[in-house]
This record gives C-alpha cells, sequence and structure tokens, in this order.
C-alpha cells in the first residue's frame, strides 16, 4: 500500500524520524465532487415558446439585464423550474429575497386572503397590519438585540423606535439619507445661539461611505455606490459625498468630519465581495459619530433579518456598535415588494407629518406578508435551523481552500447564510457563476473576486451538499495530487464491500473520529485492521513503533534524555508535563491499540475458522490493499428484490448523526474505586482522571456503602427475581422508599429502574388520568419528562426557561378548573442554571396547577440533608428540624406536589424515585406500565442507595468540599479567560461554540493529558453552544485541579476556541460575555453554609491523601440494617485511634472477612457537628 500521508512527531529540542502511515485517514471531508462535469441545462435549440417570449422581452423592456436565455416558470422551496421542465437549485434566493423559499404555502395563504380583502389605499388612510408590522419589528429588535437593545431587552416604552415603509432597498436608502441630512441641519443650528436649520451657513450635510459598498441604483443612494461601473454613466452625481474603505481606522477622523451629517455602512457587504465590518472598527466609527453628531446608518437590505444568522448583522454587536437608522427589505416580504426603515427615537423625533411619504409603500398586502414572514424566521426553531444549517455550510466551504489552496483564498467571507467563497484571480467567479447555471446551479458573483452563496434561509443540508459538490467540481482542473489521492477511495466501492456499502461521508467521519474501542486509533483504521493484506501490515507497525521512540514510556527514559538534552525541570515538575514523555505515551497507546485491534480481528478468525489467504483475497487498487477482493463471507447483506433495504436505511440515518457532527462516541471509561476520580480506558494500565461523571460525591466507592452492597448480595444474591408483583415487595425496596420519602419529608415515595423510567411513567401516566390535562414544560426540560408529556393525550404547553411573566401568561389561557401541572428542574444539568421554584409554586397556587419538580442533578447535593434546592431554599428550617420525616409547613419543599429524584448521581448507585402523597404514590403504582411491567432494582443495589442516602442525609462536609472545589475551579478558568457559562450550580459547563472544536478539545484532553471530559453537543445543547461539561468532586486533589485548568487553557490556545473576551466582541453567547451581564454570578451556596465564616469548611485534598469518612454518618448508615443484615462489629482499636479506621467488612453470612480493610479516616470535628 503506498503512503497516503506521514505522521510526524516533534517535541521541543528533539527531532524525530517520520513515521509511516499508521491509519488510513481522509480530509475532514470528502474530496470534491466528480458528478457535474457535463452541462446538463443548455439549450442548443430552444422550443419556439421560449424563443417567441425571449424576442418579445427584447423588443419591448429595457435592455439593462444580461440574462440567460431561458425562462423560469415555477418554483418550490429552494428549486425551480424552467419552461423546458430542467430544475434548478436556487441557492441565490432571488439575490437574497425569498428567504421561506419559493411558493410557501404560508405566503400563498397570507397573499390569497389578503389580496382578497384590501390591496392598497395608499397612506392617506390607515391599514391594520403598518402598525402590527413596526410593532414586531421594533419588540424583536428589542428582544434580539440591534439598535442600541442588547439581546432579551424587555423596553416598557413601546415607542422606543419608529418605522417607515417604502417599497425597496433603494427606496428605504434614500429615506435614511433624507431624515440624516434633516437631522443634522438640526444638530448644527443648535450647536450655536441664533442658529437656524435653513441658514445658508448650515455646512452639516455631508455624507460618508466605503468602497465596495452598493445601496441602490436612484440618484441618492446609486451617489453612496462607490462603484465606477455603476456611477459613471450617470454622473454628476448628488455633492457632498465622501468614501472611504471598509476597517480603515487611521482614515475615519478625516473621513467624518463636523460637517457630516451621515455615515452609510453595510455591516456585511454583499454585493461588494461579502466583506465584513470588523467589530472593533464599527466601535471606533460609532464614537466618530458620535463625537461629531453624524446619523450612523446601517444597511442591512441584504445581511438583515436573520441572513447573518442573528435578526440583524449588528444583532450580535456589542451595543456601542450599533446604529441610528437600520434599512431593510430584501426578505422582509419572501419576495413582494416592501421596504423599510428603522430609526431610534431620536432620530425620528425630527421628521413631521409632510416631511417624507411613499403611495405604496406600507400597503396592507406587503406588510402582511412581512408580518408572517418576520414572525416565522424569529421562531426559536427557525433560528436554530439556520444556525445548523450555516455551520454545516460553512464547514462544507472551508474544506475547498484547502483542496485548492492555489485557487481558492484561504478564509470563508461572511457567516450565516451570507458567505462568500473568495478566488485569488479576479473573473474566475464569474466563470463558474455561469459553468454552475449550466449544471442546474444558481450561485452570484459578489465583487470582482468571490462567489456568493446565500441560499433560502430553510435550506437544507441536501441543497447544500448539492450546491458545494457542484462548485467544488467546477473547480476540479486545479484539483491538488494529494487530495486526489485520498478522494480516490471512492473509485474502488464496487470492489471493496465494505467501502461499498459505506457513503463517502461516513467513510469521511470514521477517518476523523476515534475508535469507540481504540482511542488513538480512527474508526477506519479499525476497520482497516480487518482487511487481510492491511490488517497484518498495521500489526508490523505496531511492532515497530513500540520498538522505536514509543518506547521512551518509562521515567528513567525522560531523565536521561533531559540530561542529555540540557534539559533541568523545576522543582515539582512532573513526567505528564514533559511533552517528550507525552508524545511518546501517545505513541504507545496508538500501538497498543493497534496491537489490541489485530488481536480482535485473530480471535474473530479463530472463532469462524477463518482461513483468508491475503493474495487470494486481493483486488487490484483497492486502498487498504494493493491487491483485495471481498470474500463471500464479507459481502454485505441485500435485500429481497422489491422488500424494504433495511441496512441502506441505518446507514442513511448514521449518515445524518455524522454529518451534523451529533453521532455520539461512548469512550472505554472504567472507574477505578480505590483511585476515584481516577479510571483506565480499554487498557487497564492506562489510567486517566475523570472530570465529567455525575457521581458527584464519589459515593460509587463510599466504603460504608459497598460494605452495605457486600453484606445484602452475599445473604440475598444479585437478582430481584422480576417485577415487584411478581417477585414480591422486598424489605430492602420498602426501606429505600421509606428512606427518600423522609428524605423529602413527604409521606410516601415509589423507586423507578432509573429517573429517567420514574418521570417518563409519572407524567404519561397523570396526562392520560387527569381529564383535560395541559402540562406547562419549561423549555430546558430533560428528555425524560418531554417523553413522559408526549407519551400522554395531554396538551404540552412550553414556557421560556425559567421565564415566570411567560409561563403566568401561558397559564392565564386555561381557567382555573382545569388540570395542569407546571413540570421543570431546580438544577439544568447542561448550563447549571437553577429554576425559581418559589416563584413557581406561587403561580401554580393562583392557577391551581400541580408542581413537578425534578430535583435529580441536585439530590445530594443541596440542602443540610441532601433533599436537594427545594430543601436549602429554607436551609435554617430544615437543619432544625433534623432528621424528623414531617413536612414543614409553607416550606418551599412542603409547597411542591411532586419530587422526583434519582439514586445515579450524587448517591452513587443507579435508581429513580418520586415522592408526594399516599394517594398520588399508590396512583402511579397501580397505573404506571413503567413501574408495574419493568423488573425492580436488585436488592444489592437498592441497599447501597439507601445506604447512600442515609449517609448523605447525616454529612454534610462532602456537599461543603464540593462546592469549595467548584468555587476554586471557576476562579481559576476566569483568572485565564476560559468561558464558563454563569451559574449558581455546581456545574461548570466551559463553552466552546462549535461541536468540531468541543469533540477536538474532548479527544485532546483525554490522549494527551490522560484527562477525560465529554463534549456537549447538540441536540441536548444548541447550536453554537456546545461546550465541555467539567464536575468536580470532593474526591478531586488540588494537583489534579491545577493539572485541568493548565490542560484546558492550553488546549484552547493549540485549537484557538473563543475565550471570554472573544464572546464579549461577538456580542455574547451561552451567557458568557453579554452586554451589560454580570460575569458573576451568586451561587447557591452561601459562605456561611459552607462553613467559611467558622472556619469548619472540609480542606481540599492533596495527592496521597484519604477522603474523609465520617464515622457518625458511618454508623447511622450502618444502623438502617441491623434488622435485616444484623449488627456491625467495630474493632476497639479503631475506636481508639482511628475512628472506622479498623473496621472489617461484614456479610449476611454472620462472620467478619478478615480481608478487606476498609481505611475510614475520621471527619473534622466541625464538619460532624455541622451533620
Amino acid at each position: 500500500m503506498k503512503s497516503m500521508s506521514t505522521f510526524t512527531v516533534a517535541t521541543r529540542g528533539m527531532k524525530m524520524r517520520p513515521l509511516a502511515p499508521t491509519c488510513v485517514r481522509f480530509a475532514s471531508t470528502e474530496g470534491p465532487s466528480t458528478r457535474y462535469k457535463t452541462a446538463t441545462h443548455v439549450s442548443t435549440s430552444p422550443p419556439p415558446a421560449t424563443v417567441k417570449t425571449l424576442e418579445r422581452g427584447s423588443a419591448f423592456i429595457l435592455p439593462v439585464y444580461a440574462r440567460p436565455d431561458f425562462i423560469l416558470s415555477h418554483g418550490k422551496g429552494s428549486y425551480v423550474w424552467d419552461t423546458e421542465g430542467r430544475k434548478y437549485l436556487d441557492f441565490s434566493a432571488g439575490i437574497a429575497v425569498n428567504a421561506l423559499g419559493h411558493a410557501d404555502e404560508g405566503v400563498l395563504q397570507v397573499l390569497n386572503e389578503q389580496a382578497g380583502k384590501l390591496l392598497h389605499t395608499s397612506n392617506v388612510y390607515h391599514n391594520e397590519w403598518a402598525g402590527q408590522l413596526a410593532e414586531q419589528l421594533v419588540t424583536f429588535t428589542q428582544s434580539e438585540g440591534g439598535l442600541g437593545y442588547a439581546p432579551g431587552t424587555k423596553d416598557n416604552n413601546i415607542s422606543g423606535a419608529k418605522v417607515f415603509f417604502a417599497n425597496s432597498g433603494t427606496e428605504a436608502n434614500e429615506g435614511a439619507l433624507k431624515i440624516a441630512r434633516k437631522v443634522g441641519k438640526e444638530r448644527w443650528a443648535a450647536g450655536a445661539p441664533g442658529r437656524k436649520w435653513d441658514s445658508p451657513e448650515c455646512n452639516k450635510t455631508r455624507i460618508a461611505c466605503f468602497e465596495g459598498s452598493f445601496h441602490g441604483r436612484s440618484m441618492g443612494a446609486l451617489s453612496v455606490t462607490s462603484n465606477p461601473k455603476y456611477q459613471t454613466p450617470f454622473a454628476p452625481l448628488l455633492p457632498g459625498v465622501d468614501v472611504g474603505r471598509l476597517n480603515d481606522f487611521d482614515g475615519l477622523t478625516t473621513l467624518v468630519g463636523e460637517d457630516t451629517c451621515a455615515v452609510i455602512v453595510e455591516p456585511i457587504q454583499g454585493e461588494g465581495g461579502i466583506n465584513v465590518a470588523n467589530i472593533d472598527w464599527l466601535r471606533a466609527l460609532r464614537k466618530r459619530c458620535d463625537e461629531v453628531g453624524a446619523v450612523l446608518i446601517y444597511d442591512e437590505i441584504q445581511c438583515g433579518i436573520f441572513r447573518s444568522g442573528t435578526l440583524w448583522a449588528h444583532s450580535a454587536f456589542p451595543v456601542e456598535c450599533h446604529p441610528d437608522i437600520v434599512t431593510m427589505a430584501k426578505p422582509l416580504a419572501n419576495g413582494y415588494p416592501i421596504g423599510a426603515v428603522l430609526l431610534r427615537n431620536t432620530v425620528a423625533e425630527t421628521m413631521t407629518p409632510g416631511t417624507h411619504g411613499t403611495t405604496f409603500g406600507g400597503s396592507p398586502l406587503a406588510c402582511a406578508i412581512g408580518h408572517h414572514v418576520l414572525g416565522r424566521l424569529t421562531s426559536r426553531s427557525s433560528i436554530a435551523q439556520i444556525a445548523e444549517t450555516s455551520k454545516y455550510l460553512t464547514g462544507r466551504l472551508e474544506q475547498l481552500p484547502k483542496w485548492f489552496p492555489n485557487i481558492l483564498q484561504t478564509n470563508i467571507r461572511g457567516r450565516g447564510l451570507i458567505l462568500g467563497l473568495g478566488f485569488r484571480k479576479d473573473g474566475d467567479p464569474g466563470r463558474v457563476v455561469s459553468m454552475a447555471r449550466e449544471r442546474g446551479v444558481f450561485v452570484l458573483t459578489a465583487g470582482v473576486d468571490a462567489v456568493r452563496l446565500v441560499p433560502s434561509l430553510n435550506v437544507g443540508k441536501e441543497e447544500v451538499d448539492l450546491a458545494v459538490d457542484s462548485v467544488s467540481k467546477l473547480i476540479r482542473p486545479y484539483y491538488s495530487p494529494t487530495m486526489d489521492k485520498l478522494s480516490s477511495l471512492t473509485r474502488f466501492k464496487a470492489s471493496c464491500p465494505f467501502l461499498g456499502r459505506t457513503k463517502t461521508s461516513t467513510l469521511r467521519n470514521l477517518s476523523t473520529s476515534a475508535s469507540t474501542r481504540f482511542p488513538s486509533l480512527s474508526g477506519l483504521t479499525e476497520r482497516a485492521t480487518k482487511c487481510p493484506v492491511m490488517g497484518p501490515a498495521l500489526t508490523v507497525r505496531s511492532k515497530e513503533m513500540v520498538a522505536g521512540y514509543a518506547s521512551v514510556a518509562g521515567k528513567a527514559d525522560v531523565e536521561k534524555i533531559h540530561k542529555e538534552q540540557g534539559v533541568f525541570p523545576p522543582a515539582g515538575a512532573t513526567i505528564e508535563m514533559c511533552p517528550h514523555a507525552s508524545a511518546a505515551r501517545a505513541a504507545a497507546r496508538m500501538a497498543d491499540d493497534l496491537a489490541a485491534a489485530a488481536k480482535v480481528k485473530a480471535k474473530h478468525d479463530a472463532a469462524k475458522k477463518v482461513k483468508t489467504d491475503a493474495a487470494a483475497a486481493a483486488a487490484s487498487g483497492c486502498p487498504f490493499h494493493q491487491k483485495a477482493a471481498a470474500t463471500p463471507s464479507a459481502m454485505p447483506k441485500t435485500s429481497a428484490p422489491g422488500a424494504f433495504d433495511y441496512e441502506s436505511f441505518y446507514v442513511n440515518e448514521l449518515d445524518k448523526k455524522h454529518k451534523d457532527s451529533s453521532y455520539r462516541y461512548f469512550n472505554n471509561i472504567n472507574r477505578l474505586a480505590a483511585k476515584f476520580p481516577v479510571a483506565h480506558t480499554g487498557e487497564v494500565k492506562d489510567e486517566v482522571q475523570v472530570w465529567c461523571a455525575n457521581d458527584y460525591l464519589g459515593m460509587g466507592n463510599n466504603p460504608i456503602v459497598l460494605e452495605t452492597m457486600h453484606r445484602t448480595l452475599d445473604k440475598y444474591g444479585h437478582g430481584a427475581g422480576g417485577t415487584r408483583n411478581i417477585a414480591g415487595n422486598g424489605a430492602m425496596h420498602l426501606g429505600l422508599e421509606q428512606e427518600v420519602a423522609a428524605l423529602h419529608r413527604k409521606p410516601a415515595a415509589l423507586v423507578f429502574s432509573s429517573c429517567y423510567v420514574a418521570n417518563d411513567a409519572t407524567l404519561s401516566t397523570l396526562g392520560t388520568k387527569l381529564p383535560g390535562c395541559v402540562f406547562f414544560s419549561d423549555s430546558m426540560n430533560h428528555a425524560s419528562m418531554i417523553q413522559g408529556m408526549r407519551h400522554s393525550p395531554a396538551k404540552r404547553v412550553i414556557f421560556k426557561h425559567n421565564d415566570m411573566e411567560d409561563l403566568e401568561n401561558k397559564l392565564k389561557q386555561y381557567p382555573k378548573e382545569t388540570p395542569k401541572i407546571i413540570a421543570f428542574e431546580s438544577v439544568y444539568s447542561m448550563c447549571g442554571s437553577i429554576g425559581p421554584i418559589k416563584e413557581i409554586c406561587d403561580l401554580a397556587d393562583q392557577y391551581g396547577a400541580l408542581t413537578f419538580l425534578d430535583e435529580v442533578h441536585a439530590v445530594g447535593l443541596y440542602g443540610p440533608r441532601g433533599a436537594g434546592v427545594a430543601e436549602h431554599l429554607d436551609y435554617d428550617a430544615h437543619m432544625a428540624a433534623g432528621e424528623s420525616p414531617d413536612a414543614i409547613p409553607g416550606s418551599v419543599m412542603d409547597r411542591i406536589d411532586i419530587i422526583t429524584g434519582t439514586l445515579g448521581k450524587a448517591y452513587g448507585a443507579v435508581g429513580g424515585y418520586i415522592a408526594g402523597s399516599d394517594d398520588f404514590v399508590d396512583m402511579i403504582r397501580s397505573y404506571a406500565p413503567g413501574f408495574i411491567f419493568t423488573t425492580s432494582l436488585p436488592p444489592a443495589t437498592v441497599a447501597g442507595a439507601r445506604a447512600s442516602v442515609a449517609y448523605q442525609k447525616t454529612y454534610v462536609g462532602d456537599r461543603q468540599l464540593k462546592q469549595v472545589n467548584v468555587r476554586e475551579i471557576k476562579r481559576r478558568f476566569a483568572e485565564l479567560d476560559v468561558p464558563v457559562v454563569p451559574g449558581p450550580s455546581h456545574i461548570v459547563p466551559v463553552l466552546v461554540g462549535d461541536a468540531a472544536l468541543a469533540k477536538a478539545a474532548s479527544d485532546k484532553l483525554l490522549s494527551e493529558h490522560n484527562i477525560y471530559v465529554q463534549s456537549i453537543n447538540y441536540p441536548t445543547v444548541a447550536v453554537g453552544e456546545e461546550r465541555l461539561r467539567i464536575t468536580v468532586t470532593p474526591r478531586h486533589t488540588l494537583e489534579q485541579m491545577t493539572k485541568l485548568v493548565h490542560a484546558v487553557d492550553q488546549i484552547f490556545t493549540e485549537l484557538k476556541i473563543n475565550r471570554t473576551q472573544d464572546w464579549k466582541a461577538l456580542g455574547g453567547r451561552a451567557g458568557v460575555g453579554l452586554p451589560g451581564a454580570s460575569e458573576v454570578v451568586e451561587p447557591m451556596w452561601n459562605d456561611e453554609q459552607l462553613g467559611l465564616l467558622d472556619g469548619t469548611t472540609p480542606e481540599t485534598l492533596h495527592t496521597g491523601q484519604k477522603a474523609v469518612v465520617d464515622p457518625t454518618a458511618a454508623s447511622v448508615a450502618r444502623a438502617r440494617f441491623n434488622t435485616l443484615l444484623g449488627k456491625v462489629e467495630e474493632a476497639p482499636a479503631a475506636r481508639k485511634s482511628a475512628g472506622l479506621a479498623g473496621l472489617k467488612l461484614q456479610t449476611g453470612l454472620g462472620g467478619a472477612i478478615a480481608t478487606n480493610e476498609v481505611p475510614i479516616h475520621h471527619a473534622p470535628l466541625a464538619a460532624s457537628a455541622a451533620a
């Protein structure tokens, strides 16, 4: 097999030889398409009807357009057809106009209805739609950001801005310039006593614009469109226009002077080349306009109304960059003629009746359509789809400069769905546009050196692939040889069974994604180990690696290298910090994985008694081997003729996950009880530090919990014997239910196999049984709650996350007697926010609703006894009440009707539960299929869970130390400008903002730093809000925390991931860097509750220190099982010296097993007292 790539490891001060390839890898996407070779949409002899129509247009239409010789007849979605039946992908959307595509059903309905009622009245009269559309534009600008409003603004002043409606973008710009000049004159008059705005001395009339701009073709708009091609034939134009350069800081002072009344600029130039204005430059421009009293106009006719991903292109900018006026047109009515000027009141107040007007602008038909279009585009689902599609399109386009570095400019221009592909040679874009059209794809030029892609905002990924493949094919004559080798895999699909049944995009993802079983290998390399020729070659290669530099993994080797190279590590430095050892160990890990993969293959072959002759099995040219052919056993299963192709369906569905980067990879992580939070990977000797497990307190390896489980296992065995109905209601299960009921001070509780099942079963049962029930669900609720509601016939109303005003508005719509359930969480685990529990209870009381509170990520972690956030809100009262199972009347926890929790996170076990009234619990027990027909949890698991709950009810120290460690991690990240989504809880979400980068960061942490942190991508979080979710435990040492912070900081630098200041410059994301938002959120645990005020806070562990196990809590937990398992006897010597250090594990068979001494140490006295 010829080498397709080389792998070079370089370290500081050392040179290492290049390695032969250890895997077959592609570029990050497949190479340029080999389709679209022939022009398919060219008429050599058009039909007579087409010729006649073209001749008629030539005879009677002013010849100002250069158009191809075909006639479009109709369209649908992103496609149009000509009169000859040829289908085209419209990736230009009518020059960024058709936001919702062609022949949209909703637009058509509004158009038909309104045209049948009232088409035109002129502006002599009011119509019902102009005011509604104007209100939308103002209020959406306030909520989405723009015109001086930060995103999320709720302005009680309903007239915070004004709108003027026109018929086109050119008219909108004309109106804006006209208004700005009037403002300029009035500001000049106000500048000195005795001045009048109509004085001949007034010189504040000049207008500044910029090179590459396009603002329209009427005289005023043309005067600020600085392109000689458009201007020269119509000179002289308006006087007093000054032209500057986009992003030129030095020229601003000269360009914008005291006599300037207006500055007009496109935040993203469309016609001029998809040139993006720099945020800092816009800030400086805004500042200069304020200094001289000039009106700043943003022409967002092409880049506005979500074309750039946000309502306005400047919505993502800090407010100090915002304009005074925004002009818009193109997508506002999806192709029906409309334009608008949106202006601040400080500018609008100069305009009075008669100062401006239009006959057709703001017609009832145009505004009705605009109202419909804007309402749909502003929906959360539409915004999310635009973000997802633009990210996908950008990712596809970013590959092209890598394939054609001599043809294309390096960076993709623009953002959202206004993107430009820059060419190094002027004129090439025009040829590409023409050739693409001849192959059925419409794209546009932008300036002289770019192809512009501005599809409909609801375009799909299939259309994205078609457009990019078409463009890439047209550049293929300049295709690089290296990429040609990589893309040649597609030629072997007919001869190789694996390649034949697998899509190229799936192969691409296999080559760029880690194997789930062998993390240092790509998925494709793992497949290659099964090849009869490539497999043995990779085995040989793994041995070479071990024999080479990969053996430099021991301490002695590294120290020797250091001495030879004159490197003397500072005190405290470890081998893990050394790049030599890091690279060597990474190579050794890869060699081990190759060897392990080969063993799997060998074992598989032996089991099936397969004897493969590599030479006989070869087929010429396959990239996996020089000559290979599929054996019959390797051929994919084919469907019977006419039957559904199941295998292809599976492949297509998986391909979708790979394409949108939502495919889930599960790492082989095995947590070690004796070394928590350390785990080993698939290789037992390969240990990593775990920073993302939900065993928040380390109770999964608490010695009291393990002891209880051992004793229960010995006495009651492993299995539960079936469902509770069949196998019986075991004493262990009843005891656990009594324990969690008392934890929440509720009369009853019911244990399920998981909290997912508990939520699903409970909500679906309630929704089915309560007549006419309506669910009110927080928009960020967990999937288990969502599925539970969906599995019932009840109506589901979604309210904005933690938005009490929105919830109340929705509750108001239903009679008080209608059964209602408000479902929400206390701690939202992906962002760290905390639900407003008390406020929701108030609304529930007011409107007659039940409250359903999911405390999954809070039980064990909040409150003096670990009952969750509801308990924590009345911390002192619950601490005073001690272990009483009785409710505290009026407390927040008492006001909650239904509480659900898990035994699988802070309690370190598995299972879930509900707690509430006796009758409620009994009804769920009697009706919920998820409880009735599910095998109950094994007794040992149930006993361990109960021991954990009892222990944590007694000892608060673990909760305190966890929160102290969380504070420390957040503080250190803040010092390094690492963006953490702000929140008051224990969750530490580190914002990355890109799915691929988040996965890469997670992979690098694992492979290079032996740190396991899972990346969180869509659909768990919104597209663009991808993150690393870090969970800190009381068992993490100070040294481990230091290593984590250093590694994350290093990887952010290496991968160029946005830091907090970067997000601020972009206007903020996911709560990070939002304008005006506080960077510090008050944590749930205050200093007094943590023991910081009286010095009773547990101390963070250091390497080598044992974790604290509280003897009082241990005794309480053991006592729960005295009746069933017998009393545990403690060694007398242990009582004198080390608390419980001399404890022997007890079993259910009556005797002490003198094998495993459990090293349990005294808790600090203060911590014990606090419990």
